[in-house]
């Protein structure tokens, strides 16, 4: 199979959570920012972003076939990267905020097979995680802004094998479909810099057994201010989780730098 068995069992780019908590800049005094103020009207904020993830672990998508163990970059994931939605909105009202992530890829591989009985095989992952959280903000100051909070992220995997007639003239499809939730529970911390500039720190944990055994995330981001709507941010994400169901098996770390720009109206 050319060797490519461990890169059909290894699905897809999970969805990265990069809205954390900004601060409208302040064009005139960019050195000397104002303490932020809680609104009491809602406030709305769309995010677009991509991450360039490698992913290693150990996954059996297709039992009956065996665990096999992998490790990707990303450039190994883009070869066969047919597509990827990737967007994320926010609504915040005084210290609440409520914020949707999603993203849908789909990867398509395929080798070809040893024997005259069969010419080749072609395989199709199709990954769509859905994240919903609640955060409230229990500080915000002039420099930090602290927002804890919990949710739920769903996740499906969807996989379809097709072996292609040889000899045999014989045509074998499989499909293998997985989804479940973990719920989380997370919290992300803004640093103000000067001007324009802030950094932001991220996290959550969950699974626990309820849906996967473990599953968390990680992200750090350096954040530009463009302006008072539009902020800039760029840093490096790793997302973990420990999936099990009889024979069906997903346990993977992805990690890699993430860009992204927020605009709020």
């Amino acid at each position: 199979m050319s060797g490519a068995t461990p890169r059909y069992l290894a699905i897809g780019l999970m969805p990265a959570c990069l809205c954390g908590p900004a601060w409208a800049s302040d064009l005139r005094q960019p050195a000397a920012p104002p303490t932020p103020a809680l609104a009491s009207t809602p406030s709305f904020s769309v995010t677009s972003y991509v991450w360039a993830t490698a992913i290693d672990g150990k996954s059996a998508t297709l039992p009956p076939l065996p665990a096999a163990d992998f490790s990707l970059r990303f450039r190994d994931v883009l070869k066969e990267l047919n597509g990827a939605l990737m967007a994320s909105a926010e609504m915040r009202i005084d210290r609440w905020s409520v914020l949707v992530d999603g993203q849908f890829s789909q990867v398509t591989t395929g080798g070809s097979l040893p024997g005259p009985f069969f010419s080749a095989l072609k395989l199709r992952s199709q990954t769509t995680t859905l994240q919903g959280s609640a955060f409230y903000r229990i500080h915000e100051d002039s420099v930090f802004a602290l927002d804890v909070g919990g949710g739920i992220r769903f996740w499906n995997l969807d996989t379809k094998l097709e072996i292609l007639p040889g000899l045999a003239n014989l045509r074998i499809d499989h499909r293998q479909s997985q989804m479940w939730a973990d719920p989380i529970l997370g919290a992300r911390l803004g640093i103000k810099l000067d001007g324009p500039w802030s950094l932001t720190v991220a996290g959550d944990i969950g699974g626990l057994s309820v849906g996967s055994r473990l599953t968390w995330q990680g992200l750090g981001s350096v954040d530009y201010a463009w302006n008072e709507k539009l902020t800039l941010k760029a840093g490096y994400r790793a997302l973990y989780v420990d999936y099990r169901n009889g024979g069906f098996s997903y346990d993977v770390t992805q990690h890699g730098p993430a860009v992204a720009a927020t605009y709020r109206f």
